[in-house]
């Protein structure tokens, strides 16, 4: 039932979408639906479930959402090869998008080595902010609490690790989408797998209500905002590429 009513849904959202899809040749204007989570450590599973369920929404701007566990890396570069837009979700730390991103070309390449084209290959690498700070932040505030100079610097580095692990990915994707491996892929008509900004609403009041969008800006990149968050960012926000600031800090 929870299924019928879901592909009901993303269908419905898809073809409010298919115009933005079909004016950008197939780069913006998707949809993602999950696989279910109990398949997340099984790699052959998740990909058998992702052909299916994007066969049975029937729409080319629908993506599969796949966890990037470890388990499931084999199967987003498999679901890549069969041509299927991925959203590779659940990201936290810069070496796991790493492999998520070494899985994207390996999808890829194997699609390549079986003469199908890349050019309708589309993928995002969903990556989470605000839960960052969230959790970061406990631990900084523990350490402030006990005061002295490392106190003090734990209280300077508040709302700072969201940010920063952001930027340090963003680094990650400049790299590998500019090197010989991937250049090999693009003249194949291949595109490079955008970074997603995801969990972009402020959590801790403290913070400004734009942080992780307006911080967060830079080329080949989606930020998922909140109702909120986008109208907060319409109201008093400001566009700059935020990404590549102060990197080594």
């Amino acid at each position: 039932l929870f299924e019928a009513l879901a592909l009901e849904d993303i269908r419905s959202a898809a073809d409010l979408l298919r115009g933005v899809y079909e004016d950008t040749d197939g780069r913006d204007g998707f949809v993602s639906i999950e696989l279910p989570p109990e398949l997340s450590q099984n790699a052959q599973a998740s990909r058998d479930e992702a052909l299916r369920l994007h066969r049975l929404a029937s729409r080319p701007n629908v993506m599969i959402k796949i966890p990037g566990t470890a388990a499931a890396l084999p199967a987003i570069a498999e679901t890549v090869a069969e041509g299927v837009p991925v959203n590779v979700t659940l990201l936290f730390s810069p070496e796991r998008y790493a492999r998520v991103v070494d899985a994207y070309l390996q999808g890829l390449e194997l699609r390549a080595g079986r003469s199908k084209d890349l050019r309708g290959c589309a993928s995002v690498a969903s990556f989470f902010v605000s839960r960052v700070d969230a959790g970061v932040d406990k631990d900084l505030a523990a350490l402030a609490e006990r005061g002295g100079a490392a106190g003090e610097e734990a209280r300077a580095l508040l709302g700072k690790a969201a940010v920063a692990n952001a930027k340090l990915a963003y680094q990650i994707f400049k790299k590998e989408f500019s090197g010989p491996r991937f250049e090999a892929l693009k003249r194949k008509g291949a595109r490079a797998q955008r970074l997603l900004w995801a969990s972009t609403g402020t959590k801790n009041p403290a913070y400004a209500d734009t942080l992780y969008v307006a911080e967060l800006i830079g080329p080949d990149t989606v930020n998922t905002m909140p109702p909120a968050t986008l109208q907060a960012f319409r109201d008093h926000g400001a566009c700059r590429p935020s990404l590549d600031e102060d990197v080594a800090g």
